[in-house]
């Protein structure tokens, strides 16, 4: 069964904010690969990883989206919301991955039963 996904529409410092994170995130991963040590990504709020532009009306790739794009990739990636649909749409987005975790649902409890404990000290994850 198909739900209808509600886009965000953002604005200008969405998209700006947007444009960090990925550059952030880039360098990150980078930095870490070289290190080769384990990194994942954990977005709490993912949405749909996509949003269309309030100046614009066109695409604005989210979040996830541009985290699956990152070279070199994060070993793992955990993307949460609360509404069900937008995780549908984030499945259609993240395909056959393996790496890709998708969780409907509240993020406070998600993280704190299902991916923080995974997150051992002893595997420096």
């Amino acid at each position: 069964m198909s739900r209808e996904v509600q886009f965000d529409e953002i604005g200008d410092w969405s998209e700006v904010k947007l444009d960090i994170v990925r550059e952030y995130a880039t360098a990150y991963s980078t930095i870490l690969s070289r290190k080769n040590l384990a990194h994942i990504y954990v977005d709490a709020f993912a949405g749909a990883g996509q949003h269309i532009s309030r100046t614009s009306g066109e695409w604005v790739r989210g979040s996830p989206s541009n985290a699956l794009r990152i070279v070199p990739p994060f070993r793992e990636y955990h993307f949460i919301d609360l509404d069900a649909a937008k995780v549908d749409y984030l499945e259609q987005i993240a395909g056959t991955r393996s790496d890709v975790n998708l969780y409907e649902g509240d993020c406070n409890r998600i993280l704190m039963e299902q991916i923080f404990p995974t997150l051992k000290y002893e595997s420096f994850r």
